[in-house]
């Protein structure tokens, strides 16, 4: 299946479990058999791995605090709870798991609402911290891709802990990491979405980055640190989660992880789905369409929507963007969908 699709219109709680299985059972064809197999198999599968994931999740947190605490700096530094990960749990055993990747100079906040959604349709989410973010510029700045990497690859270690079937989504650079992730770990990763994920930038001062970054090390040298330009004003869609300065070094890093995914697409040869806005001002448009036709995978679906903004995982017509994120991971994940999801 091959589809491009353009689009320019905007714990275990008894209680519930009644209705939670019935949705399930909706979506397995109204195989009951099949169903309680499933739920069976997940609920077990959660159990036996339990200390696992408590112990994983322990060393992400504690990770966190840590890193906040030694890198904070006042007036730059957001709240903790813009910066910390979270994990967030049906009420029934899950159907399955996805883990979400926030953008480059942000935090686990961007991407919450998002997980929320997907919650509340009984997926278990993740959503992981990048290292070097939700801290401050300066922890940044010392910060390579792979250290981002690792992140998600953690992510994706306490996930299979809660459930054999993990998805990925990533907005902006967290979909450039999604998508590097599905090529290196092919058989871990079921499915794989990104929202803005960029192969090229519209901003110029990160073009100039690297020669930029040449010239403060040549100074550093020959003892002119004065004279260094380390870090440019960051205007977000949403300053009380992003950094409002962008280290130059990070930067650099950022181009060489979208140069490092644009060579890893054709390995990707899981389910994927490529959203977009059409009027993107950070990311060129053009980086969807690219990731798209690079991909090895024949399973993929592109979506532009008619947006002229980045962060549309966010504010005015975002759910949009979680519907379509939605319908495709309980395509993609469910082990028996007998139909496309409506």
């Amino acid at each position: 299946m091959n589809r491009s699709v353009s689009n320019t219109s905007d714990g275990l709680n008894i209680r519930s479990s009644a209705e939670g299985l019935l949705g399930r059972l909706a979506d397995s064809g109204g195989d009951l058999a099949a169903l309680m197999a499933d739920y069976w198999k997940e609920t077990t599968h959660r159990w036996r791995n339990r200390a696992m994931k408590q112990a994983l999740w322990k060393a992400a947190l504690e990770e966190f605090e840590a890193d906040y605490a030694r890198a904070y700096a006042p007036d730059l530094s957001r709240n903790p709870d813009v910066g910390r990960p979270f994990l967030l749990m049906p009420r029934i055993p899950a159907r399955a798991g996805i883990v979400l990747v926030h953008g480059y100079m942000a935090a686990p906040l961007e991407v919450r609402a998002l997980g929320n959604y997907l919650r509340d349709r009984h997926f278990a989410v993740l959503g992981v911290r990048l290292k070097g973010h939700g801290t401050a510029p300066e922890d940044l700045a010392s910060r390579h891709y792979e250290e981002w990497y690792a992140s998600v690859l953690r992510g994706i270690e306490i996930m299979e802990q809660v459930t054999g079937k993990v998805g990925l989504c990533g907005f902006s650079a967290g979909g450039d990491l999604a998508l590097l992730a599905a090529a290196r770990l092919e058989k871990r990763v079921r499915a794989v979405a990104t929202v803005c994920a960029p192969l090229r930038l519209r901003n110029r001062a990160a073009a100039l980055a690297p020669s930029i970054v040449r010239v403060n090390a040549f100074m550093k040298r020959i003892g002119l640190n004065r004279f260094q330009w380390d870090y440019i004003e960051n205007r977000p869609e949403n300053p009380h989660i992003n950094y409002s300065l962008n280290p130059l070094s990070g930067v650099e890093t950022l181009r060489a992880l979208m140069q490092e995914t644009e060579n890893a697409l054709p390995k990707i040869q899981t389910g994927l789905l490529v959203v977009q806005a059409s009027d993107d001002p950070v990311v060129h448009p053009e980086s969807a369409a690219e990731i798209f036709n690079l991909a090895g995978t024949r399973d993929k679906t592109l979506m532009l929507l008619s947006r002229d903004r980045h962060g549309i995982v966010n504010g005015e017509g975002s759910e949009a963007v979680f519907d379509a994120v939605y319908r495709f991971f309980a395509l993609y994940l469910l082990a028996h969908a007998r139909r496309p999801v409506k």
